[in-house]
């Protein structure tokens, strides 16, 4: 099939890239390429197509969206803390624009849409493992319109009949998530130590997250493409909850280099317990087994010392 990546040289989206393009689709990657390179899929130059622009420009949008069968649609301007005090950026750059995606891809007769949206904000207070039939309850501007998204898809399910599927992704990490921009404890916790700066710890032994790999989730969200005619909403965690004092034991446990620390009450913005039941997409993996968070702190360690360009001084 034709399949299009929008935010495809991203975090979670240049991962996706790799597994589609293994899986021998034909692949085009839509992303702000900095002079014509990326920041991620140099390797697979050669075997994708590289389409450089801007999401909210409409003909070029439209343009790149021709003769596509799937989309996958990685582009998100924000995070949480971004717009807890100015909710209007996401509706101006995030909801809008992505209407105006689902109604071009309709348009253009893509088949099917893939939306990454955020089991971390989706369903706000809860307790336990939460499954997709839970009541979602957002109280941040991010999760809010992450869940108008998702209720745009089924819009333009019935309207326009191109059928989407939606992930409700818990706490992303791994290599190629941004630290010099970090979205994410892990990744910020990472940043900090790299510049020898205080990690500051929000929460306690309540403080629960669902913390998964990003090759895991990639490999996941693979399952769409099975079927380009039917719609559902997955929930995409471990089901394991750490709470974040753990998780500042294993950074402790595995981080070759000192750092100072303090602990901090949980934020305004902060959910107090994210554990997502991924049965229903589990149902399709039979034998699949998710990535351990100790090993893979340490790989994504590496990587970011590895990669991490320190900011310049003035």
């Amino acid at each position: 099939m034709n399949i299009l990546i929008l935010g495809g040289d991203g975090f979670i989206g240049s991962h996706v890239v790799d597994k589609v393009v293994g899986l021998g689709h034909t692949v085009t990657v839509f992303d702000r390429f900095s002079y014509r390179v990326s920041k991620h899929l140099e390797h697979l130059r050669g075997k994708l197509n590289f389409v450089s622009g801007e999401f909210a420009n409409r003909d070029v949008l439209k343009h790149v969206l021709e003769n596509q069968d799937i989309v996958y649609h990685f582009i998100c301007t924000t995070n949480p803390a971004s717009s807890w005090n100015d909710p209007f950026i996401e509706v101006e750059q995030n909801l809008k624009d992505s209407i105006q995606f689902f109604e071009l891809a309709s348009e253009c007769g893509v088949r099917k849409i893939i939306f990454p949206s955020s089991g971390g904000t989706i369903y706000g207070p809860q307790s336990g493992r939460i499954a997709e039939d839970t009541l979602p309850q957002p109280f941040s501007p991010y999760g809010i319109t992450k869940l108008a998204t998702e209720h745009f898809l089924n819009y333009f399910r019935e309207h326009a009949n191109i059928a989407s599927d939606i992930y409700r992704i818990g706490n992303a990490y791994g290599p190629r998530q941004p630290v010099n921009n970090p979205q994410g404890v892990i990744a910020l916790w990472m940043k900090h130590i790299l510049e020898g700066s205080e990690i500051q710890v929000y929460g306690d032994r309540q403080t629960l997250r669902d913390y998964i790999y990003v090759e895991d989730i990639a490999q996941l969200m693979t399952h769409s493409l099975h079927d380009t005619d039917s719609s559902e909403t997955y929930n995409l965690g471990t089901g394991i909850g750490v709470s974040i004092l753990d998780l500042l034991n294993v950074f402790i446990d595995t981080i070759d280099q000192p750092f100072q620390y303090k602990v901090h009450p949980r934020r305004s913005f902060d959910n107090t317990s994210v554990i997502l039941d991924s049965s229903r997409l589990m149902a399709f993996f039979s034998g699949f087994k998710f990535q351990s968070l100790k090993e893979k702190i340490i790989d994504t360690w590496c990587y970011v010392k590895e990669n991490y360009t320190p900011p310049q001084k003035p």
